[in-house]
């Protein structure tokens, strides 16, 4: 990826809302598995996120290359109060 791609993910993440629903970035292409935004510093470029400890974690925003929106799903729930 290019510094222009990397670029345009750094503007997007600038335009989502703090605690907004994210259930996976791609690092390089390997999966982490997070919950939700927090913020970017742009300036320094880095990107926080909330992991479902509700840890903060960041990461190097330019070597973020995709992001899965939405809440994620727990696969433990078999429906038992059904």
């Amino acid at each position: 990826m290019d510094g222009k791609d990397n670029k345009c993910l750094k503007d997007l993440l600038t335009t989502i809302p703090p605690n907004y629903p994210v259930n996976m970035i791609y690092l390089n292409g390997v999966p982490v598995e997070v919950w939700a935004f927090s913020n970017i510093d742009y300036e320094k470029c880095l990107a926080y996120f909330i992991n479902v400890d509700g840890q903060v974690v960041i990461f190097d925003a330019e070597k973020i290359d995709g992001i899965s929106f939405g809440e994620l799903v727990d696969d433990d729930d078999d429906f038992e109060d059904f």
